[in-house]
């Protein structure tokens, strides 16, 4: 038996903590003595107390060890494993929250480096995957698709960077179900779910260049509006079209990607 205070010591928690644990009829003492009160433990009773620290650790509640803590160890391996993906989609947002803190300081450094040009871009046939995806983050499932079927229709994918682009057909930011057409500039015929089509003349486009990783992007086309902003002769129109120079498929460093955005343009009559 071992009292209180050796237990307190070699399960590596508060004395204070102990009594609280008998009180709420988590954990009690092995022994009380009826004429000194002291409380003894047993030593079997250092491993119950160690799964509570470690329940404690995971954010369990005192409430839920306490119903967990003598059950069947099936039940206690299924409140395990629901409490580790809680924990996975906590990860997660939190991963997501870092990407947002990096996308804040790096739209602060690159801020007014974004220049916008105008020129004419030709026409071209293209063969495209036009598919609505989850968001924008699938759209690198959606060329893996696009080139699995590519290969079983016999079509070569190019080698020169500026000969596949994107193109994103909504009328708004959408955060699901965002309708893309992926491609590449080819002559040659293809069979559905391809499709073979020809990309008019652009007769004037804003076009920037985004040196650097895809988190630019917003700040890119936060650059557009405010240059349209200060050239109400122009108007901009659905579809953008976005060139990978170089992108993941050249380089394992996104700071070494080079992105062009093509923005379509028409001139408007001011009065």
């Amino acid at each position: 038996m071992l009292k209180i205070g050796e237990f307190s010591q070699l399960g590596q928690v508060s004395i204070r903590t102990l009594r609280h644990y008998d009180e709420i009829d988590l954990l009690h003492p092995q022994l009380v003595d009826e004429e000194s009160g002291y409380r003894y433990y047993s030593v079997r009773q250092l491993e119950v107390l160690a799964q509570i620290v470690l329940l404690r650790e995971l954010k369990f509640s005192l409430k839920e060890i306490k119903s967990l803590i003598h059950e069947d160890p099936k039940i206690l391996t299924a409140a395990l494993l629901k409490k580790d993906r809680e924990i996975e989609e906590e990860i997660q947002r939190d991963q997501f929250r870092q990407q947002q803190i990096h996308q804040m300081i790096q739209r602060m450094q690159y801020k007014g480096k974004f220049q916008v040009t105008i020129k004419k871009i030709p026409a071209f046939s293209i063969i495209s995957l036009r598919k609505k995806i989850k968001s924008f983050y699938h759209e690198g499932l959606l060329w893996e698709e696009f080139k699995t079927l590519l290969k079983k229709q016999d079509i070569s994918y190019p080698s020169e960077p500026d000969k596949n682009l994107t193109i994103f057909h909504d009328e708004e930011y959408l955060e699901e179900g965002v309708d893309v057409e992926v491609a590449i500039i080819s002559d040659k015929t293809a069979e559905e779910p391809l499709q073979k089509r020809e990309l008019p003349v652009l007769e004037q486009a804003a076009v920037i260049y985004v040196e650097g990783n895809y988190h630019q992007l917003p700040e890119a086309y936060q650059a557009f509006a405010e240059w349209l902003e200060e050239h109400r002769e122009f108007n901009m129109v659905k579809a953008t079209r976005q060139i990978c120079h170089v992108g993941p498929e050249h380089t394992v460093n996104p700071e070494e990607y080079l992105t062009e955005l093509q923005i379509p343009l028409i001139p408007l009559t001011l009065t």
